[in-house]
């Protein structure tokens, strides 16, 4: 008589073969399952490793052997949270243990930007109020003999470089009613050039210096009369055709000594 389906069954699926084909199904899934999670975890691994790898080291303290000195504040003014650039010599390569204050305090790791041995990069602090930016560098000072301005703080007067020829610019301020004496410090390309007030006064100095980024003159005066709100041109300049001008640093006091806070837009403090 004729096997019925069920019997055929059973003598087909052995427990032999049963083991055999679990067996089979073992290799097929499980084996590259445990293959490929064991590839995970090697380039985890290997990740960790990389990262691990491109971590910044900072190298042992190895100061200048020279004094620092701060050339240049760029810019001279701005509101918290604004990034300036000290540009001078002997910070140091690495900011190590030394010390940064802007705006007459210190300012923390987090709002140093960049640090090397010609150029900091910082932020204004939160805490910062108008006044001296200096650097200590392994127990030696270096003070900028400027004063950072806040333009968030207070009134604030505007000036500008205006190109009034092929050879002639002038300097204008406004809003800054009640100024009696200021500072004005110009880089410039090449020679000659020559600096005159625009409104009764006296030049008081003329100074002119090198620094890293190029030649600067400094002229600090006193006015007969204190300015107006209006706009007001404040000194004419005198200076090559084929040179260039721009406002490095600016200040201006009332009468009192009170320094009046002084806002620029960039592309109004250059001539080229």
């Amino acid at each position: 008589m004729q096997d019925n389906v069920y019997e055929r069954i059973h003598k087909v699926l052995t427990w032999k073969r049963i083991m055999a084909f679990n067996f089979f199904l073992f290799l097929v899934l499980v084996v590259p399952l445990s293959v490929r999670l064991t590839q995970i975890d090697s380039e985890n691994r290997s990740s960790a490793a990389e990262n691990e790898g491109t971590t910044v080291v900072t190298p042992p303290p190895a100061y200048p052997v020279e004094n620092p000195s701060i050339e240049r504040v760029t810019e001279f003014y701005g509101k918290k949270g604004d990034t300036v650039v000290l540009v001078g010599k002997n910070f140091g390569d690495y900011r190590w243990e030394s010390r940064l204050y802007v705006g007459s305090v210190e300012v923390t790791e987090n709002d140093i930007v960049r640090w090397s041995n010609n150029i900091i990069e910082v932020q204004i602090p939160e805490n910062a109020r108008e006044g001296k930016v200096w650097v200590v560098v392994n127990g030696k000072q270096a003070e900028w003999n400027g004063n950072l301005l806040l333009t968030d703080v207070g009134r604030v007067a505007e000036m500008g470089l205006n190109k009034e020829g092929d050879r002639r610019a002038s300097v204008w301020v406004a809003n800054a009613a009640g100024a009696k004496k200021g500072l004005l410090e110009i880089g410039y390309g090449s020679e000659p050039i020559s600096v005159s007030l625009m409104t009764e006064g006296n030049l008081v100095t003329q100074t002119k210096s090198v620094d890293t980024v190029g030649s600067k003159l400094m002229i600090e005066f006193t006015l007969n009369t204190s300015l107006t709100s209006n706009n007001s041109k404040l000194v004419n300049i005198e200076y090559p055709t084929n040179g260039s001008l721009e406002i490095v640093r600016a200040e201006l006091e009332d009468e009192r000594g009170t320094i009046i806070n002084i806002s620029v837009e960039p592309t109004n403090i250059k001539i080229n």
